[in-house]
């Protein structure tokens, strides 16, 4: 295949077909990205389709995509068979760096002649440590990529070499480091198109085998707000990006891609950032609009920032659209969020939660463990708060508002999620000491050193000042405890499926005392066939109890079989 870019989308670990692996809590966040975090960011599509309309031959290629669901790809003898001018390598999510190195390095030295570009919001962050440490990459595309790649490839075609009167660039000039300034971002998102299925493969990661097929797309660029551990932030923005205010896609634009998108067969879109960010006219009209479609959808996700008040949830209503809400209070503790960004109480949230099941819209709410200022006394507050949350999903499903949506949704009390990364680039990893922060990693040395760790309790990027490495391990593992326990209480997941949790949770437990063990061996061979031997084992206990997708409802029938025979052996040991 001849290209003029390959753009690749890369594994997290460069080849964790053969690397043991244990993603541990971290791996039950999201069925759709999986361990090595497969989902393409849209800004990718973009970049893609902006060079193809301006005449050049591009595709992405999500390769960790191949390498998850082909044990027999050869990702080298793959890459031999492209032939590019440019190899556009992007390095978005921080936890690809491993993953987006290693590749680089495979098209460098596989294609010399060809030029291994990087770029994305990590690669941004970190651009000058790259250049100067990584000999195999000419180049990092800093900031937004769009228009900067092909002003780059426009003038590189007629000079054959880095040219300084482009923006955004990272480069190597003879023995120092050329850095180019940043061009204005885009004001308006309309002149981008983010929904150009056709330049991606393969497509897995949307038309998932057993779940309805699926896609997210951003109504925006930037962010108003200021968490703390969050490297999207305003900060990180006007930082590394120079956007001074987020720019949006106007609501015409999103109609028009959700009907591109539907047209191309994907049942459920995530419109992630919250549109009150742009006022009060800009989500009135989002929603008028999305009210006067006939769009055939099955769930549309949509951000909240901030608590809402009735009238948004009657907009949102008046639809007629089955959306889903989320919002990431984060903790129960008043104080602990206050310092974390998010200015708003626990009464304001159950306030919105009960507000979206008056008008029957499903709010999902997500919490992360292993904040500053989190300690085992106030994660009581978080976990006093999972319990009223629980209480009124139980009461929303008891009197059946849900019922039409209810393969669709994941009505199961509160989200959790474990940081065990504090983002590249956010307040609370620029400037640690201030917010309660003790970083153990700085470099990208360190960073790619934590990465390719085995076992997810060894890639803690940080410590907070309450609480060392260790401690906030047994805070995540009481925080799943209690969470399990809660959805119990509540009827929330009937028994088989609280099985499945438990388990999940055991071994995890077991995993990393028998890691910690493994780690301490001198013997590099005796290690290594150790965790590969711990790694089969934990893949023949856990294959057989995976979780699935239940679109039709077979999954619940066979649940409820596990569950009488569970309850027929409970009575056969009774009467022996």
């Amino acid at each position: 295949m001849n290209l003029d870019v390959l753009i690749v989308h890369p594994p997290a670990i460069y080849d964790f077909r053969k690397i043991p692996h244990f993603p541990g809590p971290t791996s039950q966040i999201s069925i759709h990205t999986a361990a090595q975090y497969i989902q393409v960011p849209q800004g990718t599509l973009s970049v893609a389709e902006y060079l193809d309309r301006n005449g050049y031959k591009v595709r992405v290629d999500n390769l960790g995509e191949r390498m998850l669901y082909d044990e027999k790809f050869d990702i080298e003898q793959y890459i031999r068979s492209i032939n590019a001018e440019v190899y556009a390598i992007e390095w978005h999510w921080y936890v690809h760096g491993q993953g987006a190195i290693e590749v680089a390095k495979l098209c460098k030295t596989i294609h010399p002649e060809a030029l291994v570009v990087m770029g994305g919001l990590t690669a941004t962050i970190f651009h000058e440590e790259i250049i100067r440490n990584f000999l195999f990459i000419d180049l990092i595309i800093r900031g937004e990529a769009e228009k900067p790649l092909y002003e780059f490839l426009k003038k590189y075609e007629n000079k054959r070499k880095i040219d300084d009167g482009v923006p955004n660039l990272t480069f190597r000039n003879n023995d120092k480091i050329a850095i180019t300034p940043l061009m204005k971002p885009s004001e308006n998102l309309d002149e981008f198109e983010f929904t150009r299925l056709d330049l991606l493969d393969p497509k897995t990661s949307i038309y998932t085998p057993g779940t309805s097929s699926h896609f997210s797309m951003s109504i925006c660029r930037g962010c108003i707000y200021n968490c703390v551990t969050c490297g999207g932030s305003a900060y990180t923005y006007r930082k590394y990006f120079g956007r001074e205010k987020p720019a949006f896609r106007s609501p015409e634009k999103l109609i028009e891609d959700l009907q591109k998108l539907i047209e191309q067969d994907v049942r459920c879109v995530a419109l992630l950032q919250d549109p009150r960010m742009a006022g009060k006219n800009y989500w009135e009209k989002l929603f008028t609009l999305l009210g006067k479609e006939d769009l055939d959808i099955e769930r549309l996700t949509m951000d909240m920032f901030q608590p809402a008040d009735e009238e948004y949830m009657q907009y949102i209503f008046r639809t007629r659209l089955p959306v889903t809400l989320n919002i990431s209070p984060d903790t129960g503790s008043y104080e602990v969020r206050m310092l974390h960004g998010r200015e708003y109480t626990n009464e304001q949230l159950i306030e919105t939660v009960k507000l979206c099941h008056r008008y029957h819209i499903p709010i999902t709410v997500f919490f992360m463990i292993g904040l500053s200022k989190e300690d085992f006394k106030t994660i009581e507050d978080t976990w006093r708060l999972w319990e009223k949350l629980s209480s009124l999903d139980r009461e929303a499903i008891s009197k059946g508002i849900f019922r039409h949506l209810e393969h669709f949704i994941p009505v199961a009390g509160p989200i959790m999620g474990h940081m065990i990364y504090l983002d590249p680039g956010s307040l609370g990893f620029d400037y640690p000491e201030k917010y309660g922060y003790k970083l153990l990693c700085r470099t990208i040395e360190d960073h790619l050193r934590i990465l390719i760790m085995p076992c997810w309790h060894q890639r803690f990027n940080y410590e907070t000042e309450l609480l060392n490495k260790e401690a906030l391990i047994n805070l995540i593992y009481k925080s799943i405890e209690f969470a399990i326990q809660c959805r119990e209480n509540y009827g929330l997941l009937n028994r088989y499926e609280i099985f499945l949790q438990r388990l999940q949770l055991n071994v995890d437990k077991l995993v990393k005392t028998e890691i910690d063990k493994i780690i301490s061996i001198r013997s590099e061979k005796e290690k290594n066939l150790r965790l590969k031997s711990l790694k089969y084992a934990f893949d023949f206990t856990l294959q057989y109890f995976k979780p699935i997708a239940d679109p039709y409802g077979y999954g619940k029938l066979l649940a409820q079989v596990m569950e009488r025979t569970l309850k027929e052996c409970k009575i056969r040991k009774s009467t022996t």
